[in-house]
């Protein structure tokens, strides 16, 4: 946990801390479970140097690392180039976020996403751009599409390229899904890989119609589910 202090002069942010250990049996069977999973999907042997967990007791904890004011919806992140993923305590999920309806299973497939995110910055290259195949890959491996709504018809994860939103998760999971469970787990994982040779979107989209031989629209996605 970390001791911090806001420097509210300038409405800026900066942290004095020191590290304690945190014993908590839940994120532990979580980590060790996210850990194996990942290292099978994403064809590594990940050992050494693995991710940290860092647990922030409140929403001032989190603006405090974010080093911005958060919206209450976030209750995990990362940050760029960092091998240390950073989630609210659960006893406080409630009281310090928007979340409501909350449980040990949620707060497990939280911390499998945020590692999941680490993982696949291995594989892009640190690259995580469209956002709804960074975040969908994390939905679909951490089981949390079965915590979403079902989708009945795509229109809306497509938006999400550069920017993100409480919106890139209803349907981004569920595409990734599609992609996998239709082409199997190879074309997606070179889709990632390469993905940082997309300058835009528009480059992204070339990308995926390379790899998987049809266009990035609605229609197609739609096609698959149905």
């Amino acid at each position: 946990m970390f001791d911090t202090k806001e420097n509210k002069g300038y409405n800026q942010f900066y942290m004095i801390y020191k590290i304690q250990n945190y014993k908590n049996k839940l994120i532990e069977k979580a980590y060790k479970e996210g850990v194996k999973d990942f290292n099978k999907f994403f064809n590594m042997n990940w050992i050494y140097g693995k991710p940290n967990v860092c647990v922030l007791k409140n929403r001032k904890e989190i603006d405090l690392v974010s080093q911005h004011k958060t919206e209450r919806w976030i209750v995990g992140f990362g940050r760029p180039g960092e091998r240390t993923v950073y989630i609210l305590d659960n006893k406080n999920m409630v009281k310090e976020s928007s979340h409501r309806k909350h449980s040990d299973k949620k707060y497990s497939s939280l911390i499998k996403h945020e590692l999941c995110h680490v993982f696949y910055d291995f594989v892009s290259g640190g690259y995580h751009n469209p956002i709804w195949l960074t975040e969908g890959v994390s939905i679909y491996l951490a089981g949390q599409i079965k915590e979403k709504k079902p989708i009945n018809k795509f229109s809306t994860f497509l938006k999400f390229y550069k920017h993100g939103g409480s919106g890139v998760y209803a349907e981004s999971g569920t595409a990734v899904k599609l992609l996998v469970d239709n082409f199997g787990k190879k074309k997606l994982l070179k889709l990632i890989s390469i993905s940082k040779e997309a300058k835009n979107n528009k480059g992204f989209v070339k990308l995926f119609k390379k790899i998987y031989g049809f266009d990035l629209n609605y229609k197609n996605f739609n096609d698959l589910l149905d």
